[in-house]
């Protein structure tokens, strides 16, 4: 998520260690400072300045500015300020009077420079790294593109850690004896794996640079030391990780060293990572050496009838289970810094960002407070910073980075949330006695079985066997419905289907790809073969990255009275020498009028509570729909979109539940847990909305994968 705008030295173990401890008490002039520390019940807080437990409640963006929307050329929440307050100062007084009386007692990330220093703690945000690699391409791993997740530091530049410690000078050693201060953020949402694998992603980009890089040279000397190459087939994961931590040891190491010469009297506060996945084991590790408290940003799934908070989408890793892990590779407390659930009833399409959305109020506010309360009982937890003040803007934020969501305190008027404001006004009064008491929300008993049913693909797709006609001649394969339904492949081509044509509109390819490290499609359709008995056409296609390659079997299942289609992933084969350390299963549908979507066309919501994952492109001139849906509890996104360089995606992904390695010539079958239907009508939106509806209707009547 977003932030508002705004030679190699070595540190050992034991001199990190040294330098940074767990818990630091100390007075600067002017009167003491923030610390954690753990009790005798093994429970960590937040000390302040005059010896109190706290836990910290804060609230991210609350900015006079609120979001810019790039369709309107303005920043409406600004306009409606302009509008309701005689000044700027009138706001930040009712807004820091909103906050209190909501029980929040902490500004995180974003907020308005003139709200600190008046009754709430503050954080610094340093963007060291983010800064650097804005220097030029020579200073970054990873290249800054403007958004989130894309930036990473050449951390063995010999200018890194001068720039560090300018940056701490002009931003830290101001405020060192400041007591409103909580301490600094070192970066948001920084690429660990510079864009591909958290494992192996950031050895790999180094690998590729010209050996005249700083980097690459620490990487070659790393490898040499151990009698390695870089881009050897030789190094083994081990290296590859160990490289990984090396420079993970650098980053954290540098930049606190840099800040505690400048204050000695704050916090340091990690690098708010992207979730829990987008940094390694070892990362979290370095960052534990060094951090006093470490940061990250996490969406996580609100199950509602098992009042139980998962990791992710239907995840069966629950999120406290998964929090609890890090805090043991770290050994440090943590501060969720980015948490929320949007509502569809705000009246904003909540298509962009990330985040489970409810379809109502009411339920957003019992998510909330469901994760909050989660938090508050875990021992490890010193805090949460709620995203966000005030919602997205409905026409979204700008193409680069499309936001439009409910996500905050307020609407784009200044009008609160009356559900979720009182709640947080009656929960963080009972934030400290709460978290002592340690007790975790009462899961309630679901129907497990009832559960993977409703998840499974539908009856009705295997119905039509006996009216559906497969055809070949040659390489060229067809199957079609009396429902309108007609599919075109090759034998030898790219795409499972270079044409698709449904309800008489012509919906462009359909395909598969693979992530493995590297994002691939199916390069060749190896085998077809139509299975009268499961009513399927079995496709087998191959694919290839480098050294990297992989075997798709996947079934197509047409429906019986409507002009849709199954598509079921039957197995995933490793077929090369080199294992795979994460896997990620893409449908891909495309369609001719795609680009409609950078025009501001329909963006479907994403994770709604108890509706299927789904996504759509819509052609604005007369409402012809092309999309796709899906109950698989192995979805982790559904989104199609436009890069900035016109590039369409439909990304529905899906991934095991649990480890997503695949071993070299393994296979991998999910057993009918990867599938998505596609369809394609009339009627725009609401054509769209009545899809679903008649979709989740298949759904309701349970599972049936043999032709009758």
């Amino acid at each position: 998520m977003r932030l508002s705008k705004g030679s190699i030295v070595m540190s050992s173990a034991v001199c990190v260690s040294l330098v940074f401890s767990a818990v630091f008490a100390f007075a600067g002039e002017g009167g003491g400072a923030y610390r954690v520390r753990k009790d005798g019940a093994g429970r960590w807080w937040v000390v302040d300045p005059d010896g109190r437990d706290m836990f910290l409640r804060g609230i991210d963006h609350a900015n006079w500015n609120g979001h810019f929307c790039e369709a309107l050329g303005v920043n409406p929440y600004r306009e409606e300020n302009k509008k309701r307050y005689p000044s700027q100062g009138e706001w930040e007084t009712e807004t820091l009077s909103r906050l209190k009386s909501w029980g929040f007692n902490a500004l995180g990330a974003g907020c308005s420079p003139e709200l600190r220093g008046r009754g709430l703690l503050h954080i610094e945000f340093l963007g060291a790294g983010e800064g650097f690699c804005s220097k030029g391409d020579d200073f970054s791993i990873s290249k800054f593109e403007g958004i989130p997740g894309s930036a990473f530091p050449d951390v063995f530049h010999p200018e890194f850690a001068a720039f560090c410690d300018a940056l701490a000078a002009s931003k830290c050693a101001p405020q060192k004896h400041d007591r409103s201060i909580l301490g600094y953020f070192f970066d948001n949402e920084l690429a660990w794996g510079a864009k591909g694998s958290s494992e192996t992603g950031l050895y790999d980009a180094v690998a590729k640079m010209p050996a005249t890089r700083h980097a690459r040279r620490a990487l070659d000397a790393f490898l040499a030391a151990r009698g390695l190459a870089a881009g050897s087939a030789d190094v083994p994961l081990e290296a590859k990780t160990g490289f990984l931590r090396l420079a993970a040891s650098r980053y954290f190491s540098v930049i606190g060293e840099a800040v505690r010469r400048h204050d000695p009297n704050h916090l340091l506060l990690g690098a708010r990572f992207a979730g829990l996945s987008s940094a390694h084991r070892v990362v979290w590790e370095e960052a534990g050496r060094v951090c006093d408290i470490l940061t990250f940003n996490n969406y996580p799934w609100a199950d509602l009838d098992e009042n139980v908070v998962y990791f992710s989408r239907k995840d069966a890793i629950k999120a406290a289970d998964a929090y609890r892990l890090r805090y043991e590779w770290s050994g440090k407390p943590m501060l969720i810094t980015e948490w929320s659930f949007p509502a569809l009833d705000a009246g904003l399409p909540c298509s962009g960002g990330a985040g489970q959305r409810f379809n109502t109020q009411a339920e957003r506010v019992r998510a909330t407070e469901l994760f909050a309360r989660t938090l508050l009982a875990l021992p490890f937890m010193v805090g949460y910073d709620y995203f966000m003040w005030v919602d997205e803007p409905a026409l979204g934020i700008s193409r680069k980075f499309p936001e439009d969501s409910n996500y905050g305190l307020v609407n784009e008027r200044g009008e609160p949330y009356a559900g979720i404001t009182s709640m947080f006004a009656r929960l963080n009064r009972e934030a400290e006695a709460l978290h002592a008491k340690g007790e975790m929300p009462p899961a309630r008993a679901v129907d497990r079985a009832a559960q993977e049913r409703a998840a499974a693909l539908p009856a009705d797709a295997s119905a039509a066997c006996a009216n559906a006609v497969f055809s070949q001649s040659g390489d060229e394969y067809t199957l079609a419905t009396p429902a309108g339904l007609l599919l075109k492949g090759r034998v030898g081509g790219s795409n499972a289907f270079d044409s698709v044509v449904a309800d008489g509109l012509d919906c462009g390819p359909f395909t598969f790809m693979l992530y493995h490290g590297d994002y691939q499609n199916i390069d060749r359709v190896e085998s077809v073969e139509w299975l009268a008995s499961r009513g399927a056409l079995r496709i087998a296609g191959t694919g290839a990255t480098g050294a990297k390659s992989f075997r798709l079997v996947y079934d197509i299942m047409p429906f019986a009275e409507k002009p849709w289609f199954a598509a079921s992933v039957v197995s995933v084969e490793n077929t090369c020498a080199e294992d795979f350390s994460d896997i990620k299963v893409f449908f891909r549908q495309y369609a001719p009028w795609s680009g409609d979507w950078a025009k501001g066309g329909y963006r479907a919501p994403q994770n709604v509570w108890k509706a299927p994952a789904s996504a759509v492109w819509i052609r604005s001139a007369d409402g012809a729909w092309c999309g796709g849906a899906s109950y698989a509890q192995t979805m982790r996104y559904f989104i199609y979109w436009i890069s900035g360089d016109g590039v369409p995606h439909p990304d529905a992904m899906f991934s095991p539940v649990g480890s997503t390695r695949l071993a070299a010539g393994a296979t991998w079958r999910p057993e009918g847990k990867v599938w998505m239907v596609a369809a394609a009508g009339r009627g725009g939106a609401d054509g769209w909305r009545r899809f679903l509806a008649e979709f989740a209707a298949t759904q309701s009547r349970g599972i049936d994968l043999n032709c009758k």
